[in-house]
């Protein structure tokens, strides 16, 4: 007599009986075979005992585990899932060494891929939307604009885009006045170094004049510098003035993007844009360099050794401090990080290696797995090795997110990894090795697979997302989690498969030595018959099965944590927990912002940081410039037309998060102008024309216009123009979404086609596309969960509680991070994506279980607990240790997956160890 394991069926006249092989005894087909005793009621939730008749020798075998041949639409995957991984199972354990070897040989033939790795660095590309309207607009300036020689006739607000730049921040140790001699003869020092011959590569030297932004033949001054370089008393006698000052040459110089914290004389008297000096707490040199064609690899080598002499002369300067960044400084912060976490990886494999083992040790040295545990670890590195090498082979560029991918595929790894040893623990010792396989694999077979495909379905749907950042941590994640799911069940498997033949033999887990009797295959007559006679009299989910080896953790759940949650006085009290739990998130996600900050794309405590706190402190009181296209062909000569552009601009100049007309820069308001100084009114369109192009835009003061104007062919009607105003005091994320909208909602009011275009709004459409991408991924992605658990739970009821709980976790995570300083942007969700994942794990694992048992619904939930109470709690222990050592990153976003997946992974056990229980306790499918 044999016994195999608890399995459900739906009603039906017609069914079939599975031997201990997996071959079908249905008594109509076989007529070897009859069914001579039922023990219990078929019905859609009981468990049977079905015992089996040998006419041949009257030798009877007790199996428990029925295939339905007509089963309802839930059903049927779920049967045939266990049927399936049932028949695997035993192919694993009679041919482990191929099933071993062969995805250790396919990880070693895709690390070929690694000669193709390339890395994306770009953080425009990486963390803005790539259908973000700004892009779109900047495509539609150029073109419009495309006659302009921008990197040998320009000025810093006509850049469409940044391009290559320096920028250095000179500040004093107590925030004294920086404008003393003392610090900027240190800083006309530098400035000097960098107009110097600097050598690059080989005995190719390079001028700062051949690589620099010019207008008029020469490189953009930087103001501060040219006032004092010539006339160092100029700063005494109270002559240089903010944020416009008077140039010794008569021109007129703009310094509020030079010096930040400005204290004036006049405190009490109105400021105008000339109001004089007293003091300044930082002073920035500003560099801006070409960038088309080979002038971006000379510059950015360029940038690179300029930075690097910088550091050298300031380094022993006392009581000031000189921070720096460049175009390149976001590159190198993104492959610093990157870096760093690839040097932290090895300590938290080791912790998890500790952890994991240690999870799989008992007090039998022979029941004892911790071979298994190391083997765990090892199908989670073969299956990052084959997504990366398959990424890598196809071209898909990594990014600095994708570092993080290997703490979360390690956590999700063995989280499967001990549902399938939970399952081999509960199955009979005194079983052949091919038959506790099979069972394991029967067993696990739902909750790995269930929980594998909606993570994939997850990531999927973050794979279309508008961020880069997401779309591409998705793509290498979810191939990741495939690779995975086939190694648990070939790798893995077969691993189990010899550490369960050196059970049966009795030997120590670490010596191999025979220790004790090897474990009975086939149990005496009476035993069975004892054990079963006792199975007719008890409650399956409260007593132990013959011969299995139960862990301390599983008991504990089964007779101590089961019984506490379900009892009556707790259930009311766990329901009040929940509703405040569920109330402090909802006021959390009500206070949610938004936002992926410069600050929080290079690593904490850097330069680059320092430099970036410094720059939104003292340096958004003057920028960005937006400009105002008018993209067709319109009649300015015309009072109407003057007008309406001027009633456009004042809506931006009247808004708080723009300055006045002062620091508009309007060519139509300055012609106008010149023809009023002129005495000419009531103009002609040739006449309009003719003086626009033949006077005022010769005139020097005047010459940057021309950089406005797009004349057509014949040079006798105006294409397009543009206009600018300035931002004003954006020390925010949501001034600056603010302020964009603003000028986009003006532009679209403009009787006229226009848009509002500055490079800054690349980075700020982010704040406008995040929330939109999260609802949908998060829509798609839970609909997903929501057909798939139809599909691979037999029960309408648990799907739901699984998509309710789902939701659950996801509001408790978005509202909780946001006490925890962590705002809504790419990043974060991309960890919502895994959350989603990681809570269908959670849930899925214990309605699986629940759906499985038999009994009263009490009954159903104390057995789920025993079943994978002890799996979750480890599988969440090991991701807890995969990303515990994220918490020490200096980068941001990795600090962001640490704190999401904490949150997860604690609303995830309270859920599926505690809330669902008791929902399903009350509300689950009963007998």
């Amino acid at each position: 007599m044999k016994l195999g394991i608890i399995r459900r069926f739906l009603p039906s006249t017609s069914y079939s009986i599975l031997n201990a092989d997996g071959d079908d005894l249905d008594e109509k087909s076989d007529p070897e075979y009859s069914v001579v005793q039922v023990n219990g009621h078929i019905d859609d939730q009981t468990t049977t005992d079905v015992q089996i008749l040998d006419p041949d020798n009257n030798n009877s075998e007790t199996t428990r585990e029925i295939c339905c041949k007509s089963c309802g639409p839930l059903d049927c995957i779920d049967h045939r899932l266990r049927h399936l991984f049932a028949a695997w199972g035993r192919i694993v354990a009679r041919h482990p060494w191929p099933i071993l070897l062969l995805p250790i040989l396919v990880t070693i033939g895709l690390s070929v891929g690694f000669r193709y790795v390339t890395m994306e660095t770009n953080q425009e590309k990486i963390y803005t939307p790539q259908n973000g309207k700004a892009k779109t607009e900047r495509k539609i300036v150029d073109d419009l604009f495309s006659s302009v020689s921008w990197e040998d006739h320009a000025t810093p607000a006509r850049l469409t885009e940044l391009g290559r730049y320096i920028q250095i921040i000179f500040t004093t140790d107590d925030d004294q006045n920086v404008l003393i001699s003392a610090l900027l003869d240190k800083a006309s020092d530098v400035h000097q170094m960098v107009l110097d011959h600097i050598t690059i590569s080989g005995n190719v030297s390079y001028r700062y004049e051949n690589l620099c932004i010019k207008w008029h033949d020469s490189c953009l001054a930087n103001t501060v510098l040219t006032l004092y370089e010539d006339n160092e008393d100029y700063f005494t006698d109270n002559n240089i003035s903010y944020p416009y000052s008077f140039l010794p040459d008569g021109n007129v110089g703009f310094l509020g993007a030079e010096l930040g914290d400005v204290e004036l004389w006049m405190e009490d008297e109105i400021e105008t844009q000339f109001s004089p000096v007293k003091s300044a707490k930082t002073f920035r040199l500003l560099y801006y360099l070409k960038s088309e064609g080979e002038f971006d690899e000379i510059n950015s080598k360029f940038e690179s050794f300029v930075i690097k002499r910088v550091r050298k002369m300031s380094a022993d300067w006392e009581d000031v401090n000189v921070v720096t960044f460049t175009s390149r400084t976001p590159d190198d912060e993104v492959k610093a990080a990157t870096y760093e976490m690839i040097v932290l990886f090895p300590i938290a494999a080791a912790l998890l290696l500790i952890f994991t083992v240690g999870s799989c040790m008992t007090k039998d040295p022979v029941r004892s797995k911790p071979w298994l545990a190391i083997a765990a670890l090892v199908s989670t590195l073969l299956a990052m090795l084959s997504a990366l090498g398959v990424m890598f082979f196809v071209g898909v560029p990594f990014v600095d997110m994708v570092v993080a991918m290997p703490f979360i595929i390690i956590g999700r790894g063995l989280d499967d990894a001990f549902i399938m040893l939970a399952a081999w623990r509960q199955t009979d010792t005194n079983l052949p090795v091919e038959r506790r396989m099979s069972l394991t694999l029967a067993d696990s077979v739902m909750s790995i697979t269930a929980t594998t495909v909606t993570d994939t379905l997850a990531f999927t749907v973050g794979s279309i997302s508008s961020f880069v950042s997401v779309r591409t941590f998705c793509v290498y994640t979810g191939l990741a989690v495939v690779f995975d799911y086939i190694y648990q069940i070939t790798f893995f498997a077969a691993c189990m498969v010899f550490s369960g033949r050196r059970e049966a033999a009795g030997r120590h887990c670490f010596t191999m030595k025979r220790i004790q009797k090897p474990y009975a295959i086939v149990a005496k007559q009476d035993e069975v018959t004892d054990f079963v006679s006792k199975m007719d009299k008890q409650p399956d989910n409260t007593t132990k099965s013959y011969g299995q080896e139960d862990h301390a953790f599983m008991t504990f759940f089964r007779n101590y944590f089961g019984p506490f949650i379900l009892n009556p006085c707790m259930k009311v009290i766990v329901v009040f927990i929940y509703l405040g739990y569920i109330g402090v998130a909802i006021w959390g996600c009500s206070m949610v912002e938004q936002g992926l900050t410069e600050q929080d794309l290079v690593r904490q405590g850097s330069e680059a940081s320092k430099f970036l706190d410094l720059k939104y402190k003292y340096f958004k009181t003057y920028e960005p410039a937006v400009s105002l296209v008018i993209k067709t062909e319109q009649n300015y000569w015309e009072a109407e037309t003057q007008e309406i552009i001027e009633r456009t601009l004042s809506k931006l100049e009247e808004d708080k998060h723009f300055h006045d007309s002062s620091m508009t820069i309007s060519w139509l308001h300055e012609y106008k102008r010149f023809l009023e100084l002129v005495g000419i009114s009531n103009i002609t369109k040739d006449l309009f024309m003719s003086i626009l192009r033949e006077q005022f835009l010769l005139i020097p003061a005047f010459e940057p216009f021309q950089l406005d104007i797009v004349f057509d062919e014949t040079n006798t009607s105006i294409k397009s123009s543009r206009y600018f105003v300035l931002g004003k005091d954006l020390f925010t994320s949501d001034d600056e979404k603010a302020m964009m909208l603003k000028a986009r909602q003006v532009a679209k009011d403009c009787e006229f086609p226009a848009i509002a275009y500055s490079p800054a709004f690349i980075y700020f459409d982010q704040f406008v596309a995040v929330i939109p991408t999260t609802v949908q991924n998060m829509v798609i992605a839970i609909g997903s969960i929501l057909c798939v658990s139809f599909l691979l739970i037999p029960s309408a009821t648990c799907c739901v509680c699984v998509t309710i709980s789902v939701v659950s976790i996801l509001v408790g995570v978005i509202g909780y991070m946001t006490f925890w300083n962590v705002n809504l942007h790419s990043v974060s969700l991309l960890t919502l994506i895994l959350s989603v994942g990681f809570s269908v794990d959670y849930t899925i694992h214990i309605t699986s279980a629940y759906v499985s048992a038999r009994g009263r619904r009490r009954d159903r939930v104390i057995r789920a607990l025993y079943s994978v109470g002890m799996p979750i709690i480890q599988g969440s222990l090991s991701t807890m240790f995969a990303i515990f050592i994220c918490a020490f990153s200096s980068h941001y976003g990795i600090r962001v997956f640490f704190k999401s997946l904490t949150l997860v992974n604690l609303f995830g056990i309270a859920h599926g160890l505690v809330f669902l229980p008791v929902i399903l306790s009350v509300l689950g499918p009963s007998q």
